[in-house]
């Protein structure tokens, strides 16, 4: 009896099917793959987004799998609601699952609107999958796999499932991927290389989902999926999205001197919490390729952050950002107005830290209320937040205030960021200092030569490029900038020639790829996105803030 197949599928919502950020696969979706590759059980991963009835049904028909996952978040609920129904039409006999933060925080009322749904897998989804991937192939048609440790039934829960302590055991999503319209190979580039926060935020459903004790993957495996990525795609930027990346001290700087003696000469970015980092992690964190760093701020009001159970102060937040522009990387903040409770004063502290730290880039959101939260309980307990509320509201979130101060806060913040920024840029004295001190590193090189370029510095520019080629000739993005810039200046043959030697370091490199075809070098392919650090699914900016409806 072949072993049964499972297809994990995850679609955007209809109004997010041309919004870039929404119609990316999630990064679980790939770990669960491998999960069950890596033990020999059959499985595809599908983005659906933008996707009709009539593709959809067909293409189920034709997968036809024993079990069918979908990722739901809040945010896509509803069309995740639609993915299911039209499986259950075109797969009558599948078992039919759904996981993630939503469904695992809301069950009762998930069931409630779904019918077409067996059960849901309550968080961590990995070992629950192959549970009941196990139990089909020793059982055939049986319903043993109901008794799966980790789902939730219409009846009740089973057995907890543990977290998984080895998260090695996983496996790594590039050596198993096999998808069904991944339209962007660039997505691959967000890597995840732990689980779990120690905060306890009220307003962040975490702590609930992952748990609050950190477990982290070892640094040859993140080394390994990263060297497969550059060997099977050309990915030379990643973007780490663990909740917080230098949590653990030893284990930043064990990865930082495998990043550095690994020859890869990567970029990334990654994101973690103000009172969690230190000149050592960042100094090691700069030289190993991190050119961006973002924290979750979220207030610049020391009574707000309390309000908000942060952990964390504003003494720890001007240290750590701080120290960031001072070894030398980009920064970014995530903010969070329109708190119960905050006032105009609070607002006005928020813009005067963005104004002092001058974030490069800065993210602000209203605050969303998400089941699985303590402040979402709360509001429910108190009746602020009707049942009915996720089926009366399309895609819509619970914020906390919809209210005029919300609205003025959101424009005020947003336009002082703004002005920050425009101040944010590195004087040349500042990267004379960084030079000074960290000696040669290429990011500083990088940063310096954008800035150049932007300034019409030419040929500071280029000699700051040239001297990342002299001294890191493997390094693919001396050549890669210096191509762009010679690009610029008209110098096509030149930029031709630097354009070849990143494809020769880097083969199949999705953004160099593209270029060699409008240059003239070969065909081009689809281009992949420089992995970014905007807003999370669920953390969305103010322009989606104006058009939602009150509780």
């Amino acid at each position: 009896m072949p072993p049964p197949r499972t297809l994990l599928a995850y679609s955007a919502p209809r109004s997010g099917f041309g919004d870039e950020w929404m119609t990316f696969l999630p990064i679980g979706l790939g770990y669960l793959q491998a999960m069950l590759k890596s033990r020999a059980f059959p499985c595809r991963v599908a983005n659906l987004s933008g996707r009709g009835r009539k593709e959809i049904l067909a293409y189920l028909k034709a997968q036809n799998p024993a079990v069918m996952g979908v990722s739901m978040f809040t945010f896509n609920r509803k069309r995740s609601y639609e993915l299911l129904a039209w499986a259950r039409e075109a797969c009558p006999e599948a078992i039919l699952l759904a996981g993630g933060p939503h469904p695992t925080h809301l069950a009762e009322e998930v069931f409630e609107d779904c019918p077409a749904l067996d059960a849901i897998v309550q968080g961590e989804g990995e070992a629950v999958l192959l549970g009941i991937a196990e139990r089909l192939k020793a059982a055939p048609g049986s319903d043993l796999w109901r008794r799966t440790p980790g789902l939730i039934l219409r009846e009740g829960p089973t057995l907890p499932q543990p977290p998984l302590e080895d998260l090695d055991g996983v496996g790594i999503p590039a050596e198993h991927l096999e998808a069904d319209f991944l339209n962007d190979v660039g997505q691959l580039a967000y890597l995840s290389t732990s689980r779990g926060c120690p905060a306890t935020c009220n307003f962040c459903n975490t702590p609930e989902f992952w748990g609050t004790s950190i477990r982290f993957r070892s640094a040859p495996s993140v080394l390994r999926e990263m060297r497969m990525l550059r060997e099977q795609h050309g990915l030379t930027y990643f973007s780490f999205r663990d909740d917080t990346f230098t949590a653990n001290r030893d284990r930043v700087l064990t990865l930082m001197r495998g990043i550095q003696d690994s020859g890869l000469h990567p970029l990334w970015n990654c994101q973690s919490r103000v009172n969690l980092v230190d000149e050592d992690r960042l100094v090691a964190m700069k030289r190993a390729g991190c050119e961006f760093m973002q924290f979750g701020v979220e207030h610049g009001s020391e009574r707000v952050l309390q309000l908000l159970d942060k952990g964390t102060n504003l003494r720890h937040a001007r240290k750590a950002l701080g120290l960031v522009r001072k070894v030398g990387m980009n920064l970014g903040i995530y903010l969070i107005t329109g708190i119960p409770g905050e006032t105009w004063a609070d607002v006005e502290e928020t813009a005067t830290f963005v104004r002092d730290t001058r974030p490069q880039d800065c993210q602000i959101s209203p605050l969303a209320l998400y089941p699985g939260t303590r402040m979402f309980d709360q509001y429910r307990a108190e009746g602020r937040i009707q049942k009915d509320f996720y089926r009366a509201s399309g895609d819509a979130e619970v914020f906390a205030r919809v209210d005029a101060h919300t609205e003025k806060a959101l424009r005020h913040i947003d336009q002082v960021a703004q002005q920050a920024k425009a101040k944010s840029r590195f004087t040349p004295a500042e990267f004379a200092e960084q030079k000074r001190w960290l000696g040669f590193c290429a990011v500083t090189n990088l940063l310096c030569g954008e800035a150049a370029e932007e300034e019409g510095r030419f040929s500071e520019a280029e000699a700051e490029y040239a001297e990342i080629i002299a001294r890191e000739p493997a390094n693919p993005w001396g050549f890669m900038k210096r191509a762009l810039l010679r690009e610029k200046l008209g110098q096509l043959d030149r930029a031709r020639a630097d354009l070849a030697e990143v494809l020769a370091l880097a083969p199949g490199n999705p953004e160099a790829t593209e270029l060699a075809g409008l240059w003239g070098l070969k065909q081009t392919k689809a281009r992949a996105k420089k992995p970014a650090h905007g807003p999370t699914a669920e953390m969305k900016g103010a322009e989606a803030y104006l058009s939602r409806p009150k509780m």
